[in-house]
């Protein structure tokens, strides 16, 4: 495998396991509370996360060979809510391992990729949005929601 695909994959793990070690220091019914500006909870920010990523693999798997599968277009703000819809109800266990999954399903999509199609500058923008920018979009409210946690617990 190419240097390449590992500075990829070394940039989308750095801040997915930025993601583990907030959430994965605190009580699962933290995790389910309504705490994020749009009535999220960290399930449905995780949920959300995955989603995504399960989107991204998909297309990568796709576009082996060709850029056709980039050029569509989503409405963004329904596709949150259809999987935010779609996932509402899943418990916590099933978010997580989805979580885990999706992420693992994508770094063996982008592993996949020939050299050539890595240096495609579209394949590399459409990673970089679906992840380490992807997660930077939320990551801020998480740190947020995380150190609100810390400072609770040392209240009580």
């Amino acid at each position: 495998m190419e240097i390449l695909h590992e500075i990829m994959i070394d940039k989308i793990e750095s801040d997915y396991n930025r993601i583990l070690r907030l959430y994965r220091s605190v009580p699962v019914a933290n995790l389910l509370e309504p705490v994020f500006a749009n009535g999220w909870s960290v399930k449905d920010l995780l949920a959300h996360i995955a989603a995504w990523e399960w989107r991204c693999a998909g297309i990568l798997s796709a576009a082996q060979d060709s850029n056709m599968p980039f050029h569509g277009s989503p409405d963004v703000n329904a596709l949150n809510e259809e999987i935010y819809e779609e996932r509402a109800g899943w418990s916590w266990e099933e978010v997580d391992n989805d979580f885990r999954e999706a992420h693992q399903t994508l770094l063996m999509a982008i592993r996949a990729l020939s050299t050539e199609r890595l240096h495609d500058e579209l394949v590399q923008k459409s990673i970089a949005e679906e992840t380490w920018e992807h997660y930077e979009q939320h990551l801020p409210s998480l740190e947020n929601w995380h150190k609100q946690m810390i400072t609770n617990y040392h209240r009580h």
